[in-house]
């Protein structure tokens, strides 16, 4: 029996559920995937798989073996990119973590040209923010804006964001538009919860040739940049975010840049592994196709995503 061919049958069926679909998806008959499986089983002495005629459901020894299975096939996939020929297609699950109106307004409508160009790549997509745990979420690869911890992982620079700090027209009509930093303290500032810190991030503005950082405060903050956005055009505060998650709406009108000429310098953006771990030619591949992206976003949102 190959057994690396039967674990990958194995996972394929796991994933999907479904011994038709897994079975679509590796170019098999459904009666040749099912006695692969069940070869497999037969091999390893346990069941695996309960089987009913609606559904299929991992046992207790198919779960434990699903995790062993998924990293032993990865190793293999990620030696043979390593060794193999450089024309070989790039090939296997790929588990990433970007933020999610990264995700959202940039990634997403350019998936499709990159799913058809990578047919073997399964994406695994997680839209959040904050540094993951890469060994028990089984993440390959993440995109973080701003500098990186100082823990043992490899950050390969992506480029820059700007930020805006911005208000609804209503909001200034009522409360008016602030002169200085100074001002802020009179105004509702709407600010975002780090998912890493648990603290409000401040401001950030550059005076002259220096940075500085604001503590803002107001009645509401949230973790989630989406619904500052939404609060925000309702007219409750001011915001400051990455220029993508507020383009649309200054272009539209809805918010209106403040105190722009005292915006503060643009925010680093990187691609971050484990260190530990060989880069899979699925990576590299999925690593270019983020710096190709370049010219489209820097056009429409302001993100240069390469220096």
């Amino acid at each position: 029996m190959d057994q690396i061919k039967a674990m990958k049958v194995f996972l394929r069926v796991a994933e999907r559920g479904s011994l038709t679909a897994a079975s679509f998806d590796l170019g098999l008959s459904r009666g040749g995937a099912s006695a692969i499986v069940t070869e497999l089983e037969r091999y390893l002495g346990v069941q695996l798989i309960e089987r009913t005629t609606r559904s299929l459901r991992l046992t207790e020894e198919g779960q434990y073996y699903l995790d062993k299975a998924r990293a032993i096939t990865e190793a293999v996939e990620n030696l043979e990119d390593e060794v193999g020929s450089a024309e070989r297609q790039p090939r296997g699950r790929l588990r990433v973590q970007i933020p999610p109106g990264l995700t959202t307004l940039a990634l997403a409508p350019a998936l499709p040209a990159f799913l058809a160009a990578c047919p073997q790549v399964d994406l695994e997509i997680l839209s959040r923010d904050g540094v993951p745990n890469f060994v028990a979420e089984q993440i390959d690869a993440a995109v973080l804006i701003g500098v990186p911890p100082a823990i043992d992982i490899v950050a390969r620079p992506l480029g820059r964001i700007p930020l805006m700090t911005v208000a609804s027209p209503r909001y200034l009509e009522q409360h008016g538009m602030p002169a200085s930093v100074a001002d802020l303290a009179q105004h509702e500032c709407i600010p975002i919860i780090s998912s890493i810190s648990g603290r409000t991030v401040p401001w950030r503005f550059r005076i002259g040739d220096e940075e500085t950082t604001v503590p803002v405060h107001g009645r509401v903050a949230f973790e989630t940049a989406a619904a500052a956005v939404v609060t925000a055009k309702r007219g409750a505060g001011i915001i400051q975010l990455a220029s993508y998650l507020v383009f649309s709406e200054v272009r539209a009108g809805q918010l209106v840049p403040v105190l722009d000429e005292i915006r503060p310098d643009s925010s680093e953006m990187f691609l971050v592994h484990p260190r530990h771990r060989l880069k899979p030619r699925k990576l590299r591949v999925f690593e270019k196709f983020l710096i190709e992206l370049n010219p489209r976003t820097r056009q429409k949102w302001g993100v240069r995503l390469v220096p």
